[in-house]
């Protein structure tokens, strides 16, 4: 993620690891693959959820959740913090936490509706079924998949200092996490190169031998090309929605 996106409310850290907030833990950003955003950062900041997201997402591939579950800190936020760390500058993570299940569904509906998602992928995103989490992966700001996920917080050592006794068993839904990523990236088709300039209405598309390749007519040519035309019908972008599980 730029810098710039989060400027306003963003100071790095000396060591370039860590983009935190100058609240302190609201919005954090490790490694510029891991974005964290709490509702409170969205209201202190008068922006909505959309905004925020849309701000974050790069064409990259990413995973986005949003969950209401509330944390005390973002290197410990399982398994998002370790996916972004495994997967590097390959896929960018974006965690909006802390939302009360009401603001949930109300500003992640619109945020999603945005994105493309769904009637039914949106409900499977922002309701939960027990510890279950859904998340969406995008390419190119497109959604490609449904992603089952979990939420949990836990160090590498407990308070006393003995190593934290669920360690294997959320590092084993973590690798099921990232097993399911891989195999999603290698999967996806490289992106199609960048879309040539739209031609405007009337206007000529000359070929190196200065014809015009719809109407033929010359360069020096005084008239409208009658063969781009403007298309005012709906413009619908298809996709298909995997589901990983």
């Amino acid at each position: 993620m730029h810098a710039g996106n989060l400027s306003e409310f963003c100071n790095s850290s000396k060591a370039g690891r860590i983009r935190a907030c100058a609240s302190g833990r609201d919005c954090v950003i490790f490694s510029f693959v891991l974005t964290v955003i709490s509702w409170y950062t969205a209201r202190r900041s008068r922006r909505e959820l959309t905004e925020w997201v849309q701000r974050a997402l790069t064409d990259k591939p990413t995973l986005l959740a949003i969950v209401a579950d509330k944390y005390t800190q973002e290197s410990h936020l399982r398994p998002f913090a370790p996916v972004a760390e495994r997967f590097g500058d390959r896929l960018h993570v974006i965690l909006a936490a802390e939302w009360e299940q009401s603001d949930r569904e109300r500003d992640g509906e619109v945020a999603l509706s945005q994105l493309g998602l769904s009637p039914a992928a949106r409900q499977r995103v922002l309701h939960d079924e027990g510890k279950r989490r859904t998340g969406v992966v995008l390419r190119q700001k497109q959604p490609v998949a449904l992603i089952e996920l979990f939420f949990e917080e836990r160090g590498y050592t407990t308070l006393d200092g003995r190593p934290d006794p669920r360690a294997d068993e959320i590092g084993a839904r973590e690798d099921r996490v990232v097993r399911q990523l891989e195999d999603l990236l290698v999967r996806l088709p490289p992106p199609p190169p960048p879309p040539s300039r739209a031609l405007q209405p009337g206007e000529h598309d000359f070929s190196p031998q200065g014809l015009c390749r719809f109407c033929g007519q010359g360069k020096a040519t005084l008239m409208a090309c009658p063969g781009t035309k403007r298309d005012d019908g709906p413009r619908r972008d298809r996709f298909e929605l995997i589901e990983l599980d």
